[in-house]
């Protein structure tokens, strides 16, 4: 059986705008392999580090998301052009020449460039992601055969309250005040008056892009196209596709992993048996695609308000507790093999009790080790990395000690409408995630695409991981050596139990270091 959904978007062009971020790339390759009768993907691209458009298009298929495309069908790539532009100017730095193009072509757009940093300005937040959306309501009005708009929100614009649904809320501002507000304020004073302006909101990116979905609910009514809002939650490396395990960017539980492979993270505030709501990047890319075909297919007439649909794992949910139980023996089987110190550590539900870990296990070693650095005449690093490392685990805290309950009413409705061949190719059914499965390749993906560490490097690895396990029991030895000699100089009794647990001791390290080696 055909896909209708890939029958759709036959000899049909769509604009995307965040086409260099993660989640961009994985919404480009999913068009070209899964929808190879599309005619033109056109990109967004901004000029950046002086290279322009069409360079950045070579370095964004270059990435190994294409990879399936590049072996298979590599002429698919003549399909994706460069647009040059920027969402923070005016009809998005758009040339007449390309409007004019994509005003005849283009019939469906995705929209996802945003700036997702939870500490971001509030200036530069609402400049990116609240006007930003306002500049592509703009271009969309230009596009003369436009259908659909498809904009990236995030399931937590309503993270204040207990549920997370497809509803629009009421706006937290008036956006139109807000930024003729900001417009005029300078950036210290803009800073200053943040937390008052937010509402309650944990962070400026949430707020920014609840007050986008507003400016999208007020022109929903009054334009030609129809407008639908994805809201997925905490996105992750990708589980089946485009290639498994695949993820670019450290956001969220990656930087985690990353850094617990290394042996630089120990300790993370978390509430252990409240779930991480965390989906595979594929799920609401999916989502998007299919959504786009159902707006036209299945919804005849112009809504008032933009359809949303959430892009979550609640109805299929893991907890903390199960991601540390699956992916902890991975760090041990499939070790970094350029770890500076074994995997350990845990997650701590007592905040004081995870500062104390933070200052014992990451900056107490982190210093020593900058001033060694120090002495060898060369740049330290370990303390300045720590710090940020510190400062990034701060801004997802909000989200690590709590949970949501999630409703995907809309979403579940349209797995329903689509036919078995589209769910089977167009996957977002978050109820179909195998955890065990997904996390065990999560971290391998970690492991292989943020730490560059491939599977040929397996042997060395484990026998780098074998080092540092006799170096970490040795140096455990020595300190429990040195605080028992010190407490127990002066009793007879103790002196003779200190023998006798050193000889075991011994014996147990001549035992270890005959099977390690």
């Amino acid at each position: 059986m055909e896909s209708e959904i890939a029958e759709f978007y036959r000899d049909r062009s769509v604009f995307v705008t965040g086409g260099t971020g993660f989640f961009g790339k994985i919404l480009i390759e999913k068009l070209l392999r899964s929808c190879p009768g599309l005619k033109n993907i056109y990109v967004l691209i901004r000029t950046k580090a002086g290279q322009d458009a069409k360079n950045r298009l070579q370095d964004l298929l270059s990435a190994r998301a294409f990879d399936n495309v590049r072996q298979n069908h590599p002429e698919f790539f003549k399909k994706v052009i460069a647009v040059s532009g920027d969402i923070s100017r005016h009809e998005l730095g758009i040339s007449p020449q390309d409007l004019q193009m994509m005003s005849k072509n283009v019939s469906i757009v995705f929209h996802s460039a945003a700036t997702v940093r939870f500490d971001e300005p509030l200036k530069n937040a609402v400049e990116l992601n609240v006007k930003g959306v306002k500049r592509m309501l703009a271009v969309c009005k230009k596009l003369e055969n436009l259908e659909v708009l498809v904009h990236v929100s995030t399931a937590y614009v309503n993270s204040t309250r207990s549920e997370l649904n497809e509803t629009i809320y009421r706006p937290l501002c008036d956006v139109d005040k807000l930024i003729s507000t900001l417009d005029w304020l300078d950036d210290q004073t803009s800073n200053a008056v943040t937390k008052s302006i937010l509402h309650g909101s944990p962070n400026t990116y949430t707020f920014s892009k609840s007050l986008g979905e507003t400016v999208l609910n007020n022109e929903a009514g009054e334009v030609d196209f129809k407008i639908v809002i994805i809201r997925p939650s905490i996105v992750t490396a990708s589980w089946k596709e485009p290639v498994p395990g695949w993820v670019d960017t450290i956001n969220g539980p990656t930087g985690l992993f990353a850094g617990s492979a290394a042996g630089i993270f120990r300790t993370m505030y978390c509430h252990t048996q409240m779930t991480v709501d965390m989906i595979p990047g594929e799920f609401p890319v999916n989502l998007m695609v299919a959504s786009a075909w159902d707006a036209l297919n299945h919804n005849s007439r112009q809504p008032i308000n933009p359809t949303v649909f959430l892009a979550s794992t609640g109805q299929n949910p893991v907890t903390w507790a199960q991601c540390e139980k699956i992916i902890y023996p991975m760090m041990f089987e499939y070790p970094f093999s350029r770890a500076v110190w074994p995997p350990g550590g845990s997650f701590k539900s007592n905040y004081l009790h995870h500062r104390l870990d933070q200052a014992l296990y990451h900056f107490a070693p982190a210093y020593m080790l900058d001033g060694i650095i120090r002495l060898c005449g060369k740049k330290p690093f370990m303390v300045r990395l720590h710090k940020k490392a510190a400062k990034a685990m701060e801004c997802v805290q909000f989200y690590t000690i709590r949970e949501w309950r999630s409703r995907s009413d809309n979403t579940n409705s349209l797995i329903e409408r689509m036919s078995d061949t589209d769910r089977a190719i167009f996957n977002f059914d978050s109820r179909t995630i195998d955890w065990n499965d997904y996390l065990c390749t999560y971290y391998l993906g970690v492991r292989k695409f943020i730490l560059k560490d491939e599977l040929h490097t397996l042997p060395a690895a484990k026998s780098h991981m074998r080092r540092m396990l006799l170096v970490q029991f040795s140096f455990r030895l020595a300190v429990a050596v040195l605080v028992a000699r010190t407490l127990l100089r002066r009793s007879e009794t103790a002196r003779t139990a200190w023998q006798m647990c050193v000889s075991t001791a011994a014996k147990y390290f001549v035992s270890l270091t005959s099977k390690l080696f």
